[in-house]
């Protein structure tokens, strides 16, 4: 697999003004941190009706504000990274509000941080994101299978990736596929290889460099873990 585009490179365009590349570049970077962005103001106690225009403001302020720029690609993930610039938004943000609330007094606010908030904080970003890339992966790996059976073939094999739907037997399924029960077998060994690919492939566009893509993979696999089991299964 060749280290394909990452979140940094993304960042970087869409930075820059104008063009419709810099316009798909911001809409995968909405499209891919929107949750887990959103899922840490939730916990904060951003009222829901200030979510979805707080998440988009954050977005907005990382191509404004040149934050890309001023970050080293080569030390540390995008993840830590765009975690760390979402605490002080939030942070500014409180500020802000608290300076209005005393009619623009522009008084310096000591927000309490510590070790178990930042924790806090970076285990619901980190369930978010495996979640997403999760979900990505298996989208992709659903798109193929539907090229080759259809989408009753899909809805048939998908609970062995992902544990939703009806379990049935091999001898069922071939019966459904119209091949023997070593076919599904090979079928379902394709399947999870092709999900284990574009999972690889999920993560590679969040780090900076080849050899983090492992280290990622695992943080997820124990991320996932800790899920709620009716999520995916």
């Amino acid at each position: 697999m060749t280290f394909p585009e990452t979140s940094w490179t993304i960042l970087a365009e869409a930075t820059l003004n104008g063009g419709e590349s810099e316009k798909a570049a911001l809409g995968k970077l909405f499209e891919r941190y929107w949750t887990p962005i959103s899922s840490v103001m939730r916990a904060r106690g951003v009222p829901s009706e200030r979510v979805e225009d707080l998440t988009q403001d954050f977005f907005l302020s990382l191509m404004e504000g040149g934050f890309f720029r001023r970050a080293d690609r080569e030390r540390g993930k995008f993840r830590t990274f765009l975690l760390n610039a979402l605490r002080n938004f939030l942070a500014d943000d409180a500020r802000r509000t608290m300076a209005a609330k005393r009619g623009g007094q522009l008084e310096r606010v000591e927000l309490r941080e510590d070790s178990s908030s930042y924790e806090d904080d970076a285990l619901r970003f980190d369930l978010a994101w495996a979640e997403t890339l999760f979900d990505a992966a298996v989208l992709a790996t659903g798109e193929e299978v539907k090229k080759k059976r259809g989408e009753e073939g899909w809805e048939s094999l998908q609970v062995f990736l992902t544990g939703e739907g009806e379990m049935r037997n091999y001898a069922e399924l071939g019966q459904l596929l119209g091949m023997g029960e070593g076919g599904v077998k090979s079928e379902v060994s394709r399947m999870r290889a092709k999900f284990r690919e574009h999972l690889r492939r999920e993560v590679a566009m969040t780090v900076s460099a080849p050899h983090e893509i492992d280290e990622e993979l695992a943080l997820l696999r124990d991320v996932m873990m800790r899920r709620p089991a009716k999520d995916h299964g």
